[in-house]
Order: structure tokens, then C-alpha cells, then sequence
């Protein structure tokens, strides 16, 4: 009988909190504090990337339609629900039909390589191959951007399909390192991260969301920035795997509900927003960071108790049933002989 390797959900626990970290650091100071850049440049140079290729571990091709609805129909109920917040805080949110707010860009990406998971199993070199020329593509041609969030979707491919493609063997075989050899990837890791820092590197290479014109390089200069970022992104997404303990607890209960997590804490940032950035001006950002730490650390834990997981798989599930009910003839709610509904994210 399979067990459960319980290093893939701890590093998902720790991803999830560094995701909700960087956005408070983020309300306090966009990338203006030389202290807080540091902290912000070690996480977002690898936790998207990171956290993709853990999803492409976990992907499969059954039931493809239905897993594909979910993230819609998460994504649509998500989006005004964020739209309605940011309006009543008077943040004034850009409002876009083709372009998703903010963090459920990752929502719809999650559909659009969920969708690649038959190709990626049919062909495995062809789509290695396509993911990595088409991460490229979407910096150099600068028609593609935010809209329907393709060129982040471009941009972390290639991480989701050499998760689905190898994910397994390199958490086995990061797992099996000894501690001398765990240091010294954590050290190799933390080169170009410092590298990137003393050298002041635009956040927005991290985002993948721009061209290379946008960016100010050319189509070579573009190309090879991004690869270094994304080797540097591999390198550190190994370290942290390595650096996982295989045992249940705290932080694999997290990443399981990872989902939930990532949904909901926007909503606590975006309330926070203000008074985190008039709060850098009348303290230290020592004390700023210290203060976003303990933040994120109560947000996780509150997001990941098991009630808002559960609430929003049943939901996701149950309102894509809905929606699937006309053309499968089957009631909502209703599941085939011996098969239960299987949450969202796996």
C-alpha cells in the first residue's frame, strides 16, 4: 500500500506561508525598503515557481473537465468577491475583464496547465521542450501579458510539467541527501538570491508577468535573465526539499489546505494594506518584518483550520457539479458507483 509522502505537503506549508509573507510585505513597503528587499528577494525568487512544480507532482489527467471547472469556477466567484473588498477599503481595484485581479491569476493558470497534463503524458520530451521555449516566448513577444494571465502561465510552465514529468524522483532523491550535502545546496541556493539583491534586480523578473521589451532588454538579454532566474528559482525549490522532514504535523496539515490559505488571505491583506505601510514610517523595518512574520504566522494558522478548507472544496466541487449536471444527467451531488468527489487541488 502507497504511504503518503508527507514532505510534499510540508513543503507546500511552508510555500503557502511564504506566499502570504511576501503580500504583507509587500502592503508595507512595494519593493522601496533595502531591508525588507532582501526578505522579499529570497522569497519571490522561487516560491511561484516552487509551488507550481509541486502542482505538477500532484496532476492528473482524469476527470479533466471537472477538475479544469473547479478552478473557474473558483476564479469566478473569487474575482468580484475581491473586486467588492478592495471598493469598500477604498483601495479603487482595476477592474478588467480579460485580466484576473491580482492573486487569482494563479487560479486560471492552474486551469490552463491542467488542461497541458494529456499532452505532457502523451509526449513528455516534446512538452519539456514546448514549456521551455513557450517561457521564453511570452517574454519576447510583447503582445502576450496579463491578459487571461498568460504570461505567467508561459512563464512558470516549465516548472509545472518537470514536476509532473520528474517532480517524484527529485523529492525522493532530495530526500535522501546527507546533511553536508543539504548545507551545501542550501548555500549553492542562497548565491544568486544574494547576487540578485546586491545587484538590485527588478521584482518584476520574479512575477513573470512582463515582456522583456516592457523590461527594458533585448529579446537575448531577456532570455538569458530569465533562465538564470529560473535556474536559480530549481535550485532553491531542491534546497527547501531537502531541508523537509518526512513526518506529518503542523505544517503538512497547511498544505493541505493550501487552497483555502491562498484564497482567503487577500482579503486579510488588503484590510491590512494601509496601516502595514503607515506603520514603516513610524518604525524600523527590523521591527516591520518581525511584525509581517508574526502576521503571516496567525493568518496561516487561521486560514488552514479545517473548516474554511472544507468549506471551500465543497463548495468548488459542488457548484462545478451544478454546472456539469445538464450534460451528464447526473444529480448534483451524485457521484459514480464507488467513487467519492476528490478535492480540487490533487
Amino acid at each position: 500500500m502507497l504511504t503518503r509522502d508527507h514532505r510534499l505537503d510540508r513543503a507546500k506549508g511552508v510555500l503557502i506561508s511564504l506566499v502570504v509573507l511576501g503580500h504583507l510585505l509587500e502592503a508595507a513597503s512595494f519593493w522601496d525598503s533595502d531591508a525588507l528587499r532582501l526578505l522579499q528577494t529570497a522569497i519571490y525568487s522561487f516560491h511561484m515557481p516552487a509551488f507550481v512544480f509541486l502542482a505538477g507532482i500532484t496532476a492528473k489527467s482524469d476527470r479533466l473537465t471537472r477538475r479544469v471547472l473547479v478552478f473557474l469556477v473558483l476564479l469566478g466567484t473569487a474575482l468580484p468577491l475581491y473586486y467588492g473588498w478592495t471598493t469598500v477599503l477604498g483601495l479603487d481595484p482595476t477592474i478588467d475583464a480579460l485580466t484576473p485581479y491580482w492573486l487569482t491569476w494563479f487560479l486560471l493558470a492552474m486551469a490552463w496547465w491542467t488542461l497541458s497534463v494529456p499532452l505532457i503524458e502523451r509526449f513528455p520530451r516534446a512538452l519539456l521542450a514546448a514549456s521551455v521555449a513557450g517561457g521564453l516566448l511570452g517574454g519576447i513577444v510583447p503582445l502576450i501579458g496579463d491578459d487571461l494571465a498568460a504570461a505567467r502561465t508561459l512563464a512558470f510552465w516549465p516548472f509545472f510539467v518537470v514536476g509532473k514529468l520528474y517532480g517524484a524522483r527529485i523529492l525522493a532523491w532530495a530526500g535522501s541527501l546527507r546533511p553536508a550535502a543539504t548545507l551545501g545546496l542550501v548555500a549553492a541556493a542562497a548565491a544568486p538570491v544574494l547576487a540578485f539583491y546586491v545587484q538590485d534586480v527588478s521584482n518584476l523578473w520574479f512575477y513573470g508577468s512582463k515582456s522583456f521589451d516592457w523590461l527594458g532588454v533585448a529579446a537575448v538579454q531577456g532570455s538569458t535573465m530569465r533562465l538564470a532566474v529560473d535556474a536559480s528559482a530549481a535550485l532553491s525549490t531542491v534546497a527547501l526539499l531537502a531541508c523537509i522532514p518526512r513526518r506529518d504535523g503542523y505544517l503538512a496539515t497547511v498544505g493541505r489546505h493550501s487552497l483555502a490559505v491562498y484564497l482567503l488571505h487577500g482579503f486579510m491583506v488588503k484590510l491590512l494594506s494601509v496601516p502595514l505601510a503607515e506603520g514603516l514610517d513610524r518604525t524600523s523595518p527590523l521591527l516591520m518584518a518581525l511584525a509581517c512574520v508574526a502576521l503571516a504566522a496567525a493568518i496561516t494558522w487561521l486560514l488552514a483550520l479545517t473548516p474554511f478548507n472544507s468549506a471551500i472544496r465543497a463548495y468548488g466541487n459542488a457548484v462545478t457539479a451544478l454546472v456539469t449536471t445538464p450534460f451528464t444527467g447526473r444529480r448534483p451531488g451524485a457521484s459514480s458507483p464507488g467513487r467519492r468527489l476528490e478535492p480540487a487541488s490533487r
